[in-house]
């Protein structure tokens, strides 16, 4: 059970690896930019485009498990199914590192302390419950629902101490559309591959391709 859970949530590096590189090069840039007049509006727009690269990891990865897989090896291609919930559990986390801006910069870092403390209650209660009924499976939701209340306390509590006017409705709409792209390509059952890996790269390009058409004023500007 261990094994094959972690097997698969190493499946999750590329989205792990660019959250991480995103943590260390934000931080920096958000104290300075926060004495800007337009800094609120700054940090809004690198919240949208954050989840946006994030979504294109989850489909590039989701979208062709096929490839994937073969980096952890047929024995452990049982736990594939926990893939997506580590992948949507990271990007909450990305999200709660966007969000952790109104804490930092009001010198309010123990209400991070006690949104972290409140996750890691939350993993460890579920886990208790969740593994013995549902082995890694549960493991895996454990981690999804630890990081998806972090990021959701971070942001109704950042809006009463620092309130930054995030994309929300964009920011649904690129999420909404990432999983109907992924339910999509679950229903299809193509018995070729390489038609299979051409229809998921279609869905992929169009994905891309929305964001680029809905963001052009501006990335041009």
């Amino acid at each position: 059970q261990i094994g094959i859970y972690g097997a698969n949530y190493k499946l999750a590096i590329l989205m792990t690896l660019f959250i991480q590189m995103f943590r260390y090069a934000a931080e920096p840039f958000f104290f300075a930019e926060s004495d800007k007049k337009n800094a609120k509006e700054t940090y809004s727009h690198v919240m949208t485009y954050f989840v946006i690269f994030t979504l294109i990891i989850f489909l590039g990865i989701t979208l062709f498990m096929d490839i994937f897989k073969y980096f952890i090896g047929p024995v452990f291609w049982s736990g594939l199914l926990i893939v997506p919930i580590i992948l949507a559990a990271k990007l909450f986390l990305g999200i709660f590192y966007n969000l952790s801006v109104w804490y930092k910069l009001t010198n309010k870092t123990l209400y991070g302390a006690a949104i972290a403390i409140t996750g890691a209650i939350i993993t460890i209660s579920l886990n208790v419950v969740l593994i013995p009924k549902y082995g890694f499976i549960g493991s895996a939701w454990a981690n999804f629902f630890c990081y998806l209340s972090m990021m959701l306390i971070s942001y109704f509590w950042g809006r009463k101490v620092y309130k930054v006017n995030y994309q929300i409705s964009k920011i649904l709409i690129y999420t909404v559309l990432a999983g109907i792209i992924y339910y999509i390509s679950t229903v299809l059952n193509i018995g070729n591959t390489y038609l299979s890996f051409l229809i998921n790269a279609v869905l992929l390009l169009i994905f891309v391709g929305v964001a680029l058409f809905n963001e052009r004023r501006i990335i041009r500007a």
